[in-house]
């Protein structure tokens, strides 16, 4: 018995000892390796489950260790807690000291004092600028953060090299209590780019560590060029983090609006007016609003803050997207997240409890037809001179159904002041009947007119001169542009393409992109190359605006082109035009039909 007994412990061990168990019942061992790009700097056999302890490696020739990684593109640290359940390698950061000369601020928004001043980077004071250590790329903020505000580090207003989400070091407290979140792959540079959004309010200090040497361009973002290529800075090392100090310090009151934006609705503009805003009835918020078919939109916030008996704005970090649809609103509404899209033409109401968004929709409420008229000071005229001389300030449809109005030729002398009012199609133009104003919040950024005052919100005329007006009222925006002597009045549009490969979704408004007026003064047209699969759509503004254009797609598309078919993808629906051929392609936006028809170039 005690041989038999012997012989099998003998043979259990010299099996253990080939097949890497350390014992009779124990478990595997793995092999963890150290890398230096291709060099091995050790190898260590660990236990199954057990963890793997870290060491500072050294480099010749002046190199400073920096952290250890789990993948060789060194996007993501090395987590020493994590069990070893397989082979491991884990790659070693070395850098070249370099004095960091950049100066970093905070840029964001939200209802957090300092963010509430930035306004996504429009304002950029001593406050917001991170305050660096002595002989350290050292970055350090402290700022208070309420939820839902979202920030990133970086340069100046075109947000040069940020730094955001993918940089945090950590995302929660010791017990588990999320502090920050954002979006985007901590395994790549997705996450990068992407805001961070405080998820636990409080008063944080924040340190931004940099190793500029190690800096790098990610040239296949989405509208890279050589001239913009900062704002597609990364460092492969750089590395945020924080300490939590404590609750709040400065708890001002601030109010959170939401106003609706699209494509057509607004022209993609953020129009604050009592026609875009949501009503706010006790944190529950409400809107009906009629949409056209196809029609992409969502809702945007606006912050308000009231302190000492003045009021002051800045944009939101809060956004309603399709994400936050119920089930049932699938039925009137498009999207599963981003934007969402109209299905049918008709009078939608939503409702908004903080999370999730319901929609309920009315396909016979129609707008009622108007007549509209500027009225003002302008031009030797008072107010209400309109009534008296009905025809003189009358806007006229610029051609039928397509609810745009204008009114050409209107001198504005500086300090005049205009609006324009609108009655009940066919109604009388007096103090008599019901009449709704449209007035400075309506329009169009322009920097030759403003509101009249804090308290009076007609436009007030900065820059004299001859202009026409125009009134969509569909989007309820009013835009006014510079009237050219002896234009022929179809001339009163800026008209651009825009699309992925083309400018990369971004607005540019360079006689590259812009359509110019066909020799009969009938439509707009530009002759471009394209190839396969550049998607785009065409962007139509008054002329010398920059926001309120509509974006045609698909659903515009006219019978003229002979390469019409070409731009048209499978499935049907308004969507934005793809190119399914490379080629040499005249583009033409038809004025009155408001159509656009592809025709093939041949050399």
């Amino acid at each position: 018995m005690k041989k038999s007994l012997l012989a099998l412990i003998a043979i259990c061990a010299v099996t253990a000892m080939s097949a890497g168990i350390v014992a009779c019942g124990g478990g595997n061992t793995h092999t963890v390796t150290f890398m230096d790009g291709d060099t091995v700097l050790k190898t260590e056999e660990v236990e199954d489950g057990a963890t793997v302890s870290e060491y500072t490696p050294t480099k010749e020739g002046g190199y400073e260790f920096v952290d250890w990684f789990a993948t060789p593109s060194k996007n993501h640290e090395y987590d020493f807690t994590t069990p070893i359940t397989d082979d491991v390698t884990i790659y070693a950061g070395f850098t070249l000291f370099k004095d960091d000369t950049r100066e970093f601020y905070v840029l964001g928004s939200g209802t957090s004092e300092l963010l509430f001043t930035s306004d996504w980077g429009a304002v950029i004071t001593d406050a917001h600028k991170l305050t660096k250590a002595d002989g350290k790329n050292e970055y350090s903020i402290t700022m208070d953060l309420k939820e839902g505000d979202q920030f990133q580090f970086a340069l100046d207003s075109e947000w040069s090299n940020k730094r955001g989400y993918g940089y945090l070091e950590t995302l929660t407290m010791p017990d588990g209590t999320e502090v920050f979140s954002g979006e985007g792959s901590p395994y790549d540079d997705s996450a990068k780019g992407s805001n961070i959004v405080c998820e636990y309010a409080g008063n944080y200090t924040l340190t931004l560590y940099t190793y500029p040497n190690d800096d790098y361009y990610n040239t296949s973002g989405t509208g890279y060029t050589e001239d913009r290529k900062e704002i597609y800075n990364l460092g492969t090392y750089d590395k945020i983090t924080w300490v939590r100090n404590g609750d709040v310090i400065n708890d001002s009151v601030t109010i959170t609006d939401f106003y609706i934006k699209g494509a057509s609705i607004t022209g993609w503009a953020d129009m604050y007016n009592s026609d875009t805003q949501m009503v706010n009835n006790g944190g529950t918020y409400t809107m009906s609003v009629y949409l056209k078919e196809d029609d992409q939109f969502m809702f945007t916030s606006r912050v308000t803050k009231i302190e000492d008996g003045e009021t002051s704005y800045s944009t939101g970090s809060e956004y309603i997207k399709a994400e936050n649809l119920d089930d049932a609103s699938s039925s009137y509404v498009g999207g599963e997240s981003g934007n969402m899209t109209a299905l049918a033409n008709g009078t939608y109401t939503f409702t908004y409890d903080g999370e999730t968004l319901s929609v309920a929709f009315d396909a016979t409420a129609v707008p009622a037809a108007y007549d509209y008229y500027i009225d003002g000071t302008f031009d030797g005229n008072n107010y209400g001179d309109f009534i008296t001389s009905p025809d003189e300030f009358k806007m006229t449809e610029t051609s039928e159904g397509s609810g745009v109005y204008v009114i050409s030729q209107v001198t504005l002398t500086e300090g005049a002041e205009l609006l324009i009012r609108s009655y009940l199609e066919g109604e009388t133009a007096d103090w008599n009947h019901t009449h709704v104003d449209y007035q400075y919040a309506n329009m169009a950024a322009n920097a030759a007119f403003s509101a009249a005052s804090e308290t009076n919100n007609n436009i007030l005329v900065l820059t004299e001169g001859v202009y026409n007006i125009t009134f969509d009222s569909y989007s309820k925006i009013i835009t006014i542009s510079e009237y050219v002597e002896g234009a022929n009045p179809a001339d009163t549009l800026d008209v651009y393409i825009k699309g992925s490969a083309v400018n990369s979704w971004n607005h540019n408004f360079s006689a590259d992109y812009r359509f110019t007026l066909s020799e009969d003064e009938s439509s707009y047209e530009l002759t471009i190359t394209l190839t396969a699969n550049d998607d785009f759509g065409i962007e139509v503004f008054s002329k010398g605006a920059t926001e309120g254009g509509a974006f045609k797609k698909t659903g515009v598309i006219g019978t003229a082109g002979d390469a019409n078919s070409l731009f048209v993808p499978e499935g049907g629906g308004e969507v934005n035009f793809v190119c399914s051929v490379a080629g040499t392609y005249r583009i033409v936006y038809n004025i009155s039909a408001d159509t656009v028809d592809f025709y093939t170039v041949t050399e």
